[in-house]
């Protein structure tokens, strides 16, 4: 059963554990290293190490991918039972995020493939077509997004929908600072959709961005939002740096 906390208990747990995120220099030291080896070994003496257990350089990109999605949503989920519980299903919901890209690949008519089967979460939904999928889902705590694998909606949509259905009522003070937030995940979607080749740049304008709110927002829950956005992009940077290395072993990073 959850726990409600306190918001001033959470938010100092928050911005201590956002107090050892990796910084840029530290990034560009590990990043440095361009075998995959070495890059593991390296990852472990960072602020990141806790996000690399259990990883093999035999791993292929999808096995990173899948522990990374377990991590993320393990770690959404201690952060949100900090807060008060009418706060909780909220923060909770971000943990999904990592997976609508796979969601929306369910709601093709095409044959699942084979590393989705082998997902513990997702690939018990793969098997059918959208339709039985749809239904299996529904049978899930993913099943607000029933309607989009169904076809009805876009998976983004329909993850967006329900998120603001949890939404407590906030303060005047949080509401602007959400506003901005929203604002600030409108224009970042855009971005990705028009990018031409790389998606580092709108992830980097997206950074400086969250890290502005964060301090924009300070003693409201939108905070912990803002924090969380920030670790998905490291997670995201972590997940490009191992695919790298493990598809292009040897080769010049560009």
């Amino acid at each position: 059963m959850p726990i409600g906390g306190n918001l001033d208990y959470a938010l100092t747990r928050v911005h201590a554990h956002h107090g050892r995120c990796m910084d840029e220099a530290g990034w560009r030291r590990l990043e440095s290293t361009r075998d995959l080896g070495q890059y593991l070994a390296a990852l472990r003496s960072t602020q990141l190490a806790d996000w690399a257990n259990g990883f093999d350089p035999e791993h292929d990109c999808h096995t990173f991918e899948r522990m990374l999605r377990v991590e993320w949503r393990s770690y959404v989920d201690r952060v949100a039972g900090w807060h008060p519980l009418a706060w909780q299903p909220w923060l909770a919901w971000l943990a999904w995020l990592p997976g609508l890209s796979l969601l929306a690949q369910l709601a093709r008519h095409e044959p699942a493939p084979a590393w989705m089967l082998a997902d513990p979460l997702y690939g018990p939904l793969a098997p059918g077509t959208p339709a039985d999928r749809a239904a299996a889902l529904a049978l899930t705590a993913l099943a607000p997004l029933q309607g989009a694998v169904a076809g009805q909606t876009t998976v983004s949509a329909a993850w967006r929908t329900h998120w603001h259905s949890l939404r407590p009522s906030p303060d005047e003070r949080a509401q602007r600072s959400l506003d901005l937030l929203l604002q600030a995940m409108r224009e970042h979607e855009k971005s990705l959709t028009h990018a031409a080749e790389s998606a580092e740049p709108a992830r980097a304008e997206l950074a400086k961005r969250l890290q502005r709110l964060l301090r924009i927002a300070a003693g409201t829950v939108i905070v912990t939002a803002c924090h969380l956005g920030l670790v998905a992009l490291d997670l995201e940077r972590l997940r490009g740096g191992l695919a790298r290395r493990r598809l292009f072993a040897g080769q010049a990073e560009h």
